[in-house]
Formats: structure tokens, sequence, C-alpha cells
């Protein structure tokens, strides 16, 4: 199980990599947020986009709930999806989520991150093929991160398209953000 006596901030470096790098996405969500009225947040960027940048937040924060109500549930189900749920109009209900988020990643330790689990999930668009996978928590973590940072980069069109400037990081993926500060 996660231990929840572990305490340590994102400035702690002993963090498993996996969860430092969420703590990062977490930071830039709320950052995001902070910054949002509901017309920014409910902008559809069309057509370049189909979702609003509340949308992409919901299915981010599905991904990560999902995680989470591991192991509570036998395996992690990332099918699971909130679709319409006022999350996708209303970002102080992801501000709260990403708080929630981050509360859970501060009980993740260095042992917990090898745990073994199980993944249920879609993986054809043509028929009903569902898949049970075996992982571990830090491998999910990666993709957690690596999800939001994806839907991050969509929502940087959005924002783009509204005229709102955000970090120079947001949406750029980790090995990006190395390659750049390296002067490559």
């Amino acid at each position: 199980m996660l231990a929840k006596e572990a305490t340590s901030t994102h400035d702690d470096h002993t963090l498993p990599a996996e969860v430092e790098g969420n703590f990062d996405v977490a930071k830039q969500a709320q950052n995001l947020l902070s910054l949002m009225n509901d017309e920014q947040y409910q902008f559809v960027a069309a057509p370049y986009l189909q979702s609003s940048i509340g949308q992409h937040m919901r299915h981010i924060l599905d991904v990560y709930r999902a995680l989470m109500a591991w192991p509570d549930n036998d395996f992690i189900d990332y099918d699971a999806r909130r679709r319409a749920h006022p999350v996708e109009t209303d970002f102080t209900i992801a501000q709260a989520e990403w708080q929630a988020i981050i509360e859970w990643l501060a009980g993740v330790t260095p042992t917990s991150i090898n745990m073994a689990l199980r993944v249920n999930g879609e993986v054809s668009l043509t028929h009903h093929a569902p898949s049970v996978t075996a992982s571990t928590l830090g491998r999910e973590l990666a993709f957690v991160a690596s999800h939001a940072v994806h839907h991050f980069a969509l929502i940087r069109v959005s924002l783009s398209a509204q005229g709102i400037e955000t970090d120079a990081s947001f949406g750029l993926a980790p090995a990006t953000a190395t390659f750049c500060r390296e002067g490559n």
C-alpha cells in the first residue's frame, strides 16, 4: 500500500523521479488554472481542436483518478471517464482535484514505486478488445505524467488561440526540456 507518512516536498530530490515528475505536472496545472477564468477554460479553439481546455483537463484528471483508485480496485481502469462532468466547465473543481493529486503523490514512497499492479484498457478502434496488462506503480506514474504533458501541449494551442501566454515549458516533454537546457 501507499505509505501516508511520507511528507517529502517537491524540493526534496530524494523523491522517486516518477513522483518528482508528477509534482512538476501538478504544479504546471495549478499555475495554469490560477490564470484562468470560466470563459477561457471553456473555450474551444475550433477548427484546430474539438475540445475545450476544461474537457482536456477533465480527461487528464480522470486518468489520475483511475491510478489513485488503485489499490482499492483490482486493477487500474483508464477507460473509466466522467464525460460531461462539471470539472469540464468549472476550473475551481479542477484546482481541488489537482490538490488531491498532490496530497496523494506525497504518500508515494520509493518502496511503493515497484509495486505490481494490473491495468485494464481498450486497445482497438474497430471492435471491443479489452486488455489487462501487468505493470508497476512507477511505470503508471510515468505514463500519467506523459499523458498529461501531451494534453498540456494541446491546451497550449487553445491558450495561444486566446492570446494567453504560458510558461515556456508548459506542454513540453521532459526529454525535450533536457535537450533545450543542454543547448542542443
